[in-house]
């Protein structure tokens, strides 16, 4: 019997293929190179500390009931390990349900099949369902809530209304980010003619379900009812968002927004200088890329524009999205929804070669396991436990770390607690000299992991303030420890 690729093409199980793909690579290859954020989240649960952040209310609850649950059924697994899982299997819920409403909008199940690879290969999804992140549960909801407006959209039914404003509210519940894709789909309504203001009414009553998780969470915290505001916008009030406006806004929102698609970091570069086999992927990709590109010019002048007012509304959601990343100094972490809504956006097209549309996402799925997956379930990055253990055998020393944040939120999943005397190298002069000068006083050791060794390209790269290199230029060093990681040696020295 001869090969038919047409017949894989028009398989009905081509798109559950794709799907349960995505799904075996975001649960078996979780990172190993965990955030501060991810630590801390993790540490909130196996503490039981700090369970309701109001800037994502859910997610620490939601992950304490679920640990509570594996623990009481057996289940032997640590709190990070858990929630990597969770986010995994949400990731794959999401693209469930993305496909769900691709089948709305599309009849091929070639184009169904190519636009969830296409989300769910793109590096911002791949990166957080490997990962203990709050950015993976939300977008499920979300996503919930559009299949019911699209729905509502093609067939009218009232009902859909409710569904659709009720999932779209709770999504904020677990990220406040997504007010804007619940505040997109509103303005859909608002602008819907007939009888606009009687949809928009049915829209505005579920999403009550926001106000009153915040209320039970204001309740069990006893905190007054009029300080709901300072609550809820905590991070505004405590001056952790940045609201002056300079270049890194517009240079980090573009780095940022190609990076929601394919990995762009100074990693590659330690990767190439491993084994120049690591090219490989790259151009591997390229040729992808390059054949989609011949074949662009076709779909771009043949394809269709079959659901003008569900684009429109996408992309506004879009819009918003990206412009508050954009307010957000470029913050990558809130663009991780942008590869779902342009999977949605394209399904709104007709397209007369579906199957040309696979080779984008097979690109970006060769080079984001290549060069972010892989790399990171792997490698190791930090000296976080080389740093525990010194401290654990000298718990009187003062420490300039590098990356202290995340060293105290590693720390602080590991044992509880904090180090009492962990500065970070970035810190003003005069912060450091008063903890050298305090250390010296009470005759205990300074210790840092700080190297001129040349950094590694990245996001916090960009926004250091570059104050250590002056400031340690001032001082000798002595080898204490050596802290083997993936970009050489961070070992430990003592402050002379």
């Amino acid at each position: 019997m001869p090969f038919r690729p047409d017949f894989i093409l028009q398989n009905r199980w081509l798109p559950l293929g794709v799907l349960l793909g995505l799904l075996l690579v975001y649960g078996l290859f979780p990172t190993h190179n965990s955030t501060s954020d991810a630590y801390d989240y993790a540490a909130c649960v196996r503490w039981r500390v700090d369970l309701w952040q109001p800037h994502h209310l859910l997610y620490n609850i939601t992950g304490l009931g679920i640990f509570t649950l594996g623990q009481k059924t057996g289940l032997s697994i640590q709190p990070l390990e858990l929630l990597k899982l969770l986010n995994a299997l949400f990731a794959g819920a999401s693209l469930w349900v993305l496909w769900r409403i691709l089948a709305l909008l599309q009849q091929p199940l070639a184009a169904q099949a190519a636009l969830l690879l296409l989300a769910g290969a793109s590096l911002g999804p791949m990166r957080y369902a490997t990962e203990n992140e709050t950015y993976i549960l939300p977008i499920f909801f979300s996503l919930a809530g559009t299949y019911y407006w699209v729905r509502y959209h093609l067939q009218g039914k009232s009902k859909d209304i409710l569904w659709s404003s009720f999932w779209a509210a709770f999504a904020c519940l677990f990220h406040q980010i997504h007010i804007f894709w619940w505040l997109g789909l509103l303005l859909y309504f608002i602008v819907t003619k007939p009888r606009p203001w009687a949809k928009v009414g049915w829209y505005l009553l579920p999403a009550l379900v926001v106000p009153l998780g915040y209320g039970i969470a204001l309740s069990l915290l006893h905190i007054p009812f009029s300080q709901a505001h300072r609550f809820v916008f905590l991070d505004f009030f405590k001056g952790e968002v940045e609201t002056t406006i300079t270049f890194k806004n517009f240079l980090l929102t573009g780095i940022s927004f190609m990076r929601t698609f394919l990995e762009v970091h100074g990693r590659q570069l330690f990767l190439l200088e491993k084994n120049l086999l690591y090219i490989l992927p790259a151009l591997g990709s390229l040729v992808l890329l390059f054949f989609f590109g011949r074949k662009l010019g076709v779909i771009w002048r043949n394809g269709r524009l079959v659901h003008p007012r569900v684009l429109k509304t996408l992309s506004l959601i879009l819009f918003l999205q990206v412009l508050f990343a954009w307010f957000a100094v470029g913050n990558a972490e809130f663009m991780v929804m942008v590869p779902f809504l342009v999977a949605l956006m394209a399904g709104c097209f007709r397209f007369p070669q579906p199957q040309v549309l696979f080779l984008p996402g097979m690109a970006l799925f060769l080079w984001n396991m290549s060069y972010a997956v892989l790399p990171n379930f792997y490698f190791t990055y930090s000296n976080h436990a080389c740093v525990q253990d010194f401290a654990s055998r000298q718990p009187q020393a003062t420490l300039l770390l590098q990356d202290k944040n995340a060293f105290d939120a590693y720390l602080f999943y590991q044992t509880g607690q904090y180090h009492p005397r962990a500065f970070e190298t970035e810190a003003s002069p005069h912060v450091l000299q008063a903890a050298i000068a305090q250390a010296r006083m009470d005759k205990r050791p300074v210790v840092t992991d700080y190297s001129q060794a040349p950094a590694v390209i990245s996001r916090a790269w960009l926004l250091r303030k570059g104050t250590a290199d002056g400031f340690f230029r001032n001082y000798q060093f002595e080898r204490l420890s050596s802290c083997p990681t993936f970009y050489g040696d961070q070992g430990l020295y003592l402050l002379k």
